[in-house]
């Protein structure tokens, strides 16, 4: 496949999933190869469905023109390393299919599903937003001051919002009709929070990893598997 290819999401056949319309083409795909996007729409939750169905061996970016997005991408190679923003954009699209089986679960009525995924993805979330506010916010604040701190906000209304989930799931089943509503809200507070943090912070850590060799880095990867599924 042509690395010059562009899948032009607007394209996609009536009636059919715009997830299942790209999956079709990046099945094709093998090790190495490259693949353009274009989407009218943020492409942050479409990526988050097509790395679970590629086994995580995505590795993408996006920018836009403010018409729409476009998301350059390639299949991982089996000798090509994970970098630390590898790493943390992994974490992204894992915590957000966590959230789309949530809600799916929740739209399904499935509710004692719905609340051990929640509480598995509350977990995951609040471990990625301590590890992101502790060790590499201080890394940014001289070459990325005020995206930081907009990070640092962003994060603090997050976990309000993970609290008012919890609350939600404490309740009794049948009081609980809106969480789907709290978890819609929250899946668009991250989606943009993503992409800032993806387009404005990742290249300074990936800077600060590199002067590290790989010490950073490490650390990063062990915080991250030692969470609790």
């Amino acid at each position: 496949m042509s690395c010059c290819y562009v899948l032009d999401l607007r394209l996609t056949p009536q009636g059919v999933p715009v997830s299942t319309y790209a999956y079709s083409v990046l099945r094709e795909m093998g090790p190495g190869e490259s693949l353009r996007i274009w989407s009218p729409e943020d492409p942050t939750l479409l990526m988050a469905q097509l790395q679970n169905h590629m086994r995580h061996t995505l590795v993408w970016h996006a920018v836009t023109d403010g018409q729409g997005y476009l998301v350059t991408l390639h299949t991982r190679g089996p000798d090509e390393a994970l970098t630390l923003t590898d790493t943390l954009r992994r974490d992204h699209d894992d915590m957000d299919a966590r959230l789309v089986r949530a809600l799916s679960l929740v739209n399904g009525g499935h509710w004692r599903e719905a609340v051990s995924e929640v509480t598995a993805f509350d977990h995951a979330l609040r471990a990625h937003i301590l590890i992101e506010n502790d060790l590499l916010a201080p890394l940014a604040v001289r070459d990325a001051g005020e995206p930081t701190a907009l990070m640092r906000r962003e994060h603090d209304d997050i976990l309000i919002q993970l609290d008012a989930i919890q609350e939600v799931c404490a309740s009794p089943e049948e009081s609980c009709a809106d969480l789907d509503t709290w978890l819609g809200l929250l899946a668009a507070s991250l989606n943009k929070h993503e992409f800032r943090e993806e387009t404005l912070l990742f290249g300074a850590w990936e800077r600060a990893a590199s002067i590290g060799r790989g010490t950073l880095l490490n650390e990063v990867r062990q915080r991250l598997s030692s969470r609790a599924p």
